[in-house]
């Protein structure tokens, strides 16, 4: 008996190590970290040949297709500056090269990657006259320290304080725009920061990290993944226009975890129902998308 009742107990603690190993490949952070010395990506888009090199000491990037530069619609900025924890951090600045950008966008991406397979999420927006400050949280690229959720929420409010300060900035209106697990970290620094800024635009985001635990773990989700913060709490506070994107076609972050998310947050607010995969928004429905933003938080 006693035999039997330590083999369950060694199957249980297997099944819950298991579970465990799971359940933080997605609430968790997955980044792709860059060496100081790794200055040189390459990969395939379609027929093209597509390089990255990466140069200074400020992290300047310059792309070339085919071997030859590549000339973006859009100018980028790299910036690597200091955050209140010690921590350097690596950001871009994308921005229009015909006009004068009249919405500057504090961006906060999903939790994997980094800027380089990042920054494409946002960058059709400068085609709207935005301008986009993105940035890698700690562990994820070039940014210095640990790649922990607790780190990412330090980032989050350095990298803005940053952003708000920005020369490019000055007279020019603020929004934040969180991505998946980025807009988790964005609900707190909306909320902090809402007297800077005009609104919040969430896609594909979950109200909390849990939720999208306990989705993926019925059972154990809620109690393996602890919130940082109480992002239902905050959101009660928040009294800025809100913008909840979502596509019906999500697959990771499911359609009804948008919808909890929407029900959570005060008026003005709008959802937007979107098709394809999850963050295409500004890759295939930038006009709508800033439509909305210019109807919503610009005409209030």
């Amino acid at each position: 008996m006693r035999r039997r009742n330590f083999h369950n107990i060694i199957i249980l603690s297997g099944l819950l190590g298991f579970l465990w190993s799971c359940q933080v490949n997605y609430p968790l952070l997955q980044p792709w970290r860059n060496s100081v010395t790794d200055r040189s990506f390459s990969w395939r888009e379609g027929q093209d040949s597509i390089k990255l090199n990466v140069l200074g000491d400020d992290l300047r990037p310059v792309f070339f297709k085919n071997n030859d530069t590549l000339k973006n619609k859009y100018n980028i900025k790299s910036v690597y500056f200091d955050t209140s924890s010690g921590r350097k951090i690596n950001g871009w600045l994308l921005s229009p090269k015909e006009s004068q950008a009249h919405i500057a966008v504090f961006a906060l991406h999903g939790n994997s990657g980094n800027l380089i397979s990042q920054f494409r999420n946002f960058a059709p927006l400068t085609e709207y006259g935005y301008s986009v400050f993105l940035f890698d949280y700690a562990g994820f690229g070039y940014s210095e320290g640990e790649a922990t959720r607790k780190n990412a929420q330090e980032d989050s409010f350095a990298a803005f304080d940053y952003f708000s300060k920005m020369k490019e900035f000055v007279g020019v209106k603020k929004i934040i725009y969180g991505q998946s697990m980025g807009g988790n970290f964005a609900i707190p620094v909306a909320e902090k920061y809402q007297s800077q800024i005009e609104g919040l635009v969430l896609e594909g985001t979950m109200l909390n990290a849990d939720d999208i635990a306990a989705h993926y773990l019925p059972v154990a989700g809620k109690i393996l993944v602890k919130n940082n913060v109480n992002n239902q709490e905050l959101l009660k506070k928040f009294h800025k226009p809100v913008l909840v994107i979502h596509s019906s076609d999500d697959r990771v972050v499911p359609f009804k975890l948008g919808k909890k998310l929407f029900e959570k947050v005060n008026a003005p607010k709008l959802f937007l129902t979107i098709k394809k995969s999850h963050l295409l928004g500004p890759q295939l429905f930038s006009k709508e998308i800033t439509d909305q933003i210019n109807t919503l938080f610009l005409a209030q």
